[in-house]
Parts: C-alpha cells; structure tokens; sequence
C-alpha cells in the first residue's frame, strides 16, 4: 500500500509492507535512516498475563530521526543551580588555540571576557566565579554545604593565573584570596561551565494510549523490586517513562506498601495518614472510601503540592465490579496542544479551584487544566470531584462567552481522556500494588457491589522531591537501560493523531508549524508505517 494524500500540507503515508518498487523503496528507506537512531529491545521482564518471557523495550520501536526545529524533546535534563559561560580554552596571555580560537580578556577588576575573537565575548563576574568555587575548602566534603556566604566574598578579587584544562574546563588562581589567605586554586569543569549542558539527563517519556500500555505492560515481581538490583531499575525505568507500573507477589501485610515505597524514598504523610485504606465504609470523608463510580482524577490537587507517586496494594477484591481505571495525562494535553489554539489556550489561561472543607480541614487553590511548560512536557491537573462547587467567574457578557469557552475545550479534554482507546482498566487483584505518577497518569475505579464481597486496597504518597532525587542519583543506570523514547513530544502526539483521526491532518500540520516545530522533510518510523511531513 502506497498513496499520497490529496492535500499538498498533509501527511504521507507509505507501509513497510508496500508493494512499491525496489528503487522508491530503498530511497524511502534511507530518507529515514540517514539521521536515525535505532532503538533495540533490551530487557526481559516475565508477564503477568503469561508464564512466558517477554521482551519489552523502553523506547518506542523502529527508528526515531534526530530532533530538529522546536526544542520539545521528551528527554528530560536537570541542570545545575548556577549558569555557566560556554567552555572555550583561554589563555591569560590573550592567545589562541588551534581547536576553538578562544580569547580571554581581563580589561577590568571585576569580569573575565572570553569567547571567539569573531563574536561578542561572554562576560564572567568574578565575584560569582570565584562563589562557585566547589574545592573541599570551599565546600564541606561530607555534608556538600559551603563553608562561607556569597556575601562573605570580597568585590575585589586578583587573579593571578588562569588556564585551560585538558577536558575543557578552567582553573583560576585567584591571589591572595579570602578564605584560604593565599593563593586559591578554583576547578571549573566544563559541565559547569556550559550552560548549555545539563547536569543530569533522564530517559525520554512515551505517551500512550491504551493499546500501546498494555502491549507493554511491566509486572515486576515483589522481591525482584525489594533486591534493589536489574529488575527494581527496570520498573523504574518504566514508572519514568510510562509514569504507571504493576508489582505483584506482595506479602499480604499492611505494611509492604510501606515497604514497597522505601525503596525510592520517605512518603509524604498528609491529613489522611501515613497510610491510608481505601475500602468502603459509611460517612466516607473522601468519594474514594465509597463503592461508587470514581472518575479519573488526580489526588489532592486542592494543596499547594500533590503527591508525586501513589501506590495502592491491593489486601482484598472478591466483590463484583471495582476495575481501576488509568489514562496518560500527559498525551491528552499534547493531543489539545496539537489541536486548535483556542481550546489548548483557554485551558492553559483560565484557572480553576479545587479545594477541601470537611472534617476540620481547609485546604484550596486555583490552577490550569494544563500548564504550559514551554517545550517540556506538560501538566495537567485534573480532579473534577475536588473542584469547588462555585468557580470565580466575571458576571459579564465576556465572562459568559470565556466560560463556555473553557467548558468546550474542557469537554474535548476528558473525551481525551476517557474515551475507550485512551483509558487502561484493569481490575487488581490481592497481591498486586500498583505505582503510578499522581501528576501525570489520572486515576478513577468503576463502581462495585459491597454485597457480593469485599474491596480493599492500602495507599501511600510519594512527594515530588523525594521522587525526582532518587531519579537524579540513578540517572547513568537508567540512561544504561536506554534513551527511552527520543522523539519530542508534540510529533508524538501528531502520531497518535494520525492513529486515532483526533484532528484534521491539514491543521495539524500548519498547528506544528505555528509551534516551531520543523515539518520540512520530516519523518519518522513506528510499527512498520513511514510518515512524511511535507
């Protein structure tokens, strides 16, 4: 199968089971795998569904170009507190390299100039040089901390030396210096130096629906996650990733989700415990101690900060109905941002309330449906049993039409949502604990009926801080497993569109575009079908 579609702006599609010639074929093919990287299965994680092995890959298949245009790659770094100019390779005498041809200037008593003699200079403030100093001098070795304030460093600072390092970095020696009352010798790096570098990267996120989840669900069995080793790096390659994971074996205890969540860090304990249960009983101070139907959400968007993980291990389920239900946030926010600007804007700019009054408790505050977080992946809170029964709204003709606006955008997003290609249900069974990312992959469990038996599942929090330093200190393992999904987020969301006919593909093509995004001579591959943006 080959065609090519009537509009000149839209998408063109070509199978890798075409019956095209061999010439055209082979030109397609190199087209795609001249800027590509491949992406290979790499670990074996045993199904739940199966007794048999399955290989499962990270990343999505096939190839995946390198990324130009719009900077939305779902690759995600952590830089370092401080900036630093671009490493070049100085020389205190204003001499030039073979390599980068840098100059360093010392014109004044307060910056360094240095850069390519061609361009403007970059100009380093002494002062802020000389505080980021990291020697054990300056730095407490054991406990990380400085050992001086950064007011505490005099304006005036000599340099009596500098030079370039052979990795690229820069070392300073700055004369008769404050703290050692000397000379201080100051290693700069040049992942210090480069701003443009981040400190750490993680994998890329895959944004999926509901059949790509469950091709690829990952089951990792209880003592697998507890021995700390290949098998606890897997799942946590994937809860990053897919942002939702499956342990199963766990002790009938009440305190193995205790056990399950130390492995990544403290919980965060909030006004419903340490632990919680949630089953159902009567007078329930949340819809969720209840048997009734609970639609995707995320828990306590009415506080300043949400958990980050939630983990519910499941005691007892013998009643009838009571499946969980997950959708990828994440992926419906790109779909809306693919979509029309109008809706994706309106649900970015009008903020809604959320909030808790019951039982001694008053927590509330406002936020977006999606935040916009400018070429990262975007945010998204969403908890329609938490919103406040009255929202500020301006008692005009405007604020009139601005609210039907929202409530049109917001209904395409749930349908983004809730819609049955994007809802993963499954109903768990005692055993099993599930892990998922509170801020990105919403939540919600059909209703079940009390008089055919029992439903029980124990629940704990993760804060976001304590989740994103366990990631941090396990980046290079997790890079070791692989990238994960590269392409940027906004032409994965173009794939899911084309799959599932969200949006007009003319639109989109022109919507990418008005994002920044590079559609020239643009393709990538995904389960044997080429698609071309033209």
């Amino acid at each position: 199968m080959s065609r090519r579609l009537l509009n000149p702006k839209s998408f063109q599609i070509c199978s890798g089971r075409a019956s095209l010639s061999p010439g055209i074929r082979q030109s397609i093919t190199n087209r795609v795998n001249r800027y590509s990287i491949p992406l290979s299965c790499k670990y074996e994680i045993r199904s739940q569904v199966t007794s048999q092995s399955r290989q499962y890959s990270t990343s999505m298949r096939g190839y995946v170009p390198w990324s130009r245009g719009r900077s939305t790659s779902s690759q995600t770094s952590i830089r370092h507190r401080r900036g630093y100019a671009h490493p070049l390779t100085p020389d205190p005498t204003e001499t030039t390299t073979a390599h980068l041809n840098p100059v360093i200037r010392l014109k004044d008593e307060d910056t360094i100039q240095y850069g390519d003699p061609d361009k403007k200079p970059l100009v380093l403030d002494r002062h802020w040089l000389r505080d980021a100093c990291q020697c054990n001098l300056c730095v407490n070795p054991d406990s990380g901390q400085k050992n001086f304030s950064t007011c505490d460093v005099p304006t005036r600072l000599p340099i009596k030396d500098i030079k370039t390092t052979d990795d690229g970095g820069l070392d300073v020696v700055w004369e008769i210096d404050f703290l050692s009352s000397g000379d201080h010798v100051s290693h700069y790096t040049a992942a210090q130096i480069n701003a443009t570098q981040p400190e750490y990267k993680l994998p890329g996120c895959t944004l999926w629906d509901a059949p790509r989840f469950e091709e690829g669900r990952l089951v990792i069995d209880y003592n697998d996650w507890m021995a700390g080793e290949r098998g606890f790096l897997s799942a946590m390659h994937r809860l990053y990733t897919f942002g939702l994971i499956f342990v199963r074996n766990v002790p009938s205890s009440e305190e193995s989700v205790i056990s399950i969540a130390s492995k990544i860090g403290n919980l965060q304990e909030t006004f419903y415990g340490r632990t919680w249960d949630v089953r159902s009983k009567p007078n329930a101070e949340n819809v969720a101690y209840t048997n009734e139907f609970l639609g995707l959400h995320q828990d306590l968007m009415y506080m300043k900060d949400p958990p980050r993980l939630q983990l519910l291990h499941c005691l007892e389920n013998t009643c009838e109905g009571g499946e969980s239900m997950f959708s990828d946030g994440s992926r419906a926010a790109h779909l809306m941002e693919l979509g029309p600007h109008k809706h994706f804007n309106i649900l970015c700019n009008r903020n809604i309330r959320y909030q808790y009054k019951k039982h001694g408790h008053h927590y509330q505050i406002a936020r977006p449906v999606i935040e916009n977080t400018r070429g990262q992946q975007l945010l998204v809170s969403w908890a329609p049993p938490f919103q406040a029964s009255t929202q500020r709204m301006a008692k005009t003709r405007w604020g009139h039409d601005n609210y039907r606006r929202w409530l049109q955008a917001a209904t395409m997003f749930r349908h983004l949502l809730e819609d049955k290609q994007w809802m993963y249900q499954y109903k768990m069974q005692p055993g099993e604990c599930v892990i998922f990312d509170n801020l990105r992959v919403l939540h919600g469990r059909r209703q079940f009926d009390t008089a055919s038996g029992s439903r029980w599942l124990k629940g704990a929090y993760i804060g976001d801080e304590v989740y994103r330093s366990k990631l941090v200190n396990l980046s290079k393992e997790l890079l070791e497993l692989g990238e994960g999904n590269t392409l940027p987020f906004l032409y994965q969301a173009s794939l899911l569109n084309y799959s599932w006919k969200i949006w007009d593909h003319g639109e989109t093509i022109n919507r990418m575009k008005q994002l920044g995004a590079s559609t020239g001579m643009r393709g990538y591959t995904e389960d044997g079908v080429t698609i071309w943006y033209s």
